[in-house]
């Protein structure tokens, strides 16, 4: 094929192939690390995800907890929990705090005095060697209300046995609990 070019000729299309080669190989790497990265993003990404569904899950969780007992109370036959929330899980990281005060007492000639104070904070947030930061304590959401709905409320004495459960239960007042017949 390139046996009619002149050397010169062929030294261009050797270099030029090489140069092709290299692109190549070059474009093959930077899309791995391309994937690296959207790997590391879409980590990220499950990882916040699957702190959303572990939230959700203890609130379901709570809930069959609460059906699980209250089912066991004699007279109540089937029934159902809800439980309502007023905020979500809180989580209280770790901070570094360095204050700073400053006080400058200034005197004029006429003998007037002014004291100048200068306050400064600067909180920086300590995280772990994967950069997850440090949790010092974790809040639970606060219980807005809860709805029982039993088969056997029809029963005054089977109601107030349930609402007393969930009050002592969820260490809830008696104005968040609602008990209805099924």
């Amino acid at each position: 094929m390139f046996k009619n070019l002149n050397e010169k000729d062929k030294k261009k299309i050797y270099s030029l192939l090489s140069l092709a080669v290299i692109c190549g190989i070059a474009l093959i790497a930077i899309s791995g690390l391309e994937k690296t990265e959207t790997a590391k993003q879409e980590e990220s990404i499950n990882a916040i995800s699957k702190e959303e569904l572990s939230t959700e899950e203890s609130k379901e969780g709570l809930e069959e907890k609460l059906k699980n007992i209250l089912s066991q109370i004699e007279g109540a036959g089937e029934l159902d929990v809800m439980i309502t929330y007023e905020s979500s899980e809180e989580i209280q990281p770790a901070f570094n705090t360095n204050t700073t005060t400053e006080e400058t007492k200034e005197v004029d000639k006429q003998g007037g005095e002014r004291t100048v104070t200068t306050s400064s904070e600067n909180k920086t947030m300590i995280t772990s060697s994967s950069n997850d930061p440090i949790v010092i304590k974790t809040n639970q959401p606060k219980i807005n209300g809860v709805i029982v709905v039993a088969s056997g409320a029809k029963d005054p004495l089977v109601k107030e046995t349930l609402y007393s459960a969930v009050q002592t239960a969820l260490q809830i007042q008696g104005h968040q609990v609602e008990i209805y017949t099924k």
